[in-house]
């Protein structure tokens, strides 16, 4: 952990020693996961960074001071802005595969699960694993993210469709990637790669599609790739809104 960030946070554990233990815990992994959220969002990763941010926050006394007189109830402020999120990801991918033609029942089982499976259960435990570096991160959130989708695999209705869950993986990869802003063109290159990748996969590695280069075909490559430049708005739009959602008062720079 960042040495300001934990000197910061060891201050607050002092003035929440009335407090029982885990809760007090609990409150504490809840500020640092917000603050590593908003130092990620804005670029900081050195000590002075850091510093300067934490200087722009309320005194650890005041601020434990305020937790400790009843803002306690925001532990579940995460949770929510995290299942807000997710259902974002969820309403845009289920409306654009709506919009593409789908039963409503298999739109409305894959925005469920993509949304508050994958999208809300990534927001809801990224925190285990904000410490680690980047590269590590990126497999923790596309391996976690991976388990999470398998109920992607049974929202058709021929069985069990392995390349489904894939959209998760891709989800929780994407989340972790764009924590932190990247450039547009970034976002871009992600989007064709996964597609080219999604098409390898059911056409060539599993069979599953018989491909042609004709009219037919090139609508088929159309639909998959704007399904998933949907899916990268609908993560780049829940990034965005947790952030928002995450600006507690009591953590807001005093100066503004």
């Amino acid at each position: 952990m960042n040495r300001a960030l934990a000197s910061y946070l060891a201050e607050i554990e002092r003035g929440l020693q009335a407090m029982p233990v885990r809760r007090r815990r609990l409150l504490l992994r809840e500020l640092e996961a917000h603050l590593l959220d908003e130092a990620e969002a804005k670029g900081i990763t050195g000590e002075g960074a850091m510093s300067r941010l934490l200087a722009d926050k309320e005194s650890p006394h005041e601020l434990a001071s305020e937790l400790s007189n009843g803002a306690v109830r925001d532990l579940s402020h995460r949770h929510v802005t995290s299942l807000a999120a997710g259902a974002l990801i969820g309403t845009v991918t289920g409306a654009h595969l709506w919009a593409q033609g789908w039963p409503w029942y298999i739109c409305l089982a894959f925005g469920l699960v993509q949304g508050l499976a994958v999208g809300a259960g990534f927001f809801w435990v990224r925190r285990h694993w904000q410490r680690l570096d980047s590269g590590w991160r990126l497999v923790m959130a596309t391996g976690f993210t991976a388990l999470l989708s398998i109920p992607l695999g049974f929202t058709s209705t021929r069985g069990f469709v392995l390349t489904r869950t894939f959209y998760g993986a891709y989800t929780g990869f994407l989340l972790e990637r764009h924590a932190q802003k990247r450039a547009l063109w970034q976002s871009a290159v992600e989007t064709l790669a996964f597609t080219a990748f999604m098409f390898l996969m059911e056409v060539v590695v599993l069979r599953r599609i018989r491909f042609q280069w004709n009219s037919q075909g090139l609508w088929m490559v159309l639909g998959e790739l704007s399904f998933n430049v949907a899916v990268q708005l609908g993560v780049l739009g829940a990034l965005r809104l947790q952030r928002m959602l995450a600006e507690r008062w009591v953590l807001r720079p005093q100066n503004l």
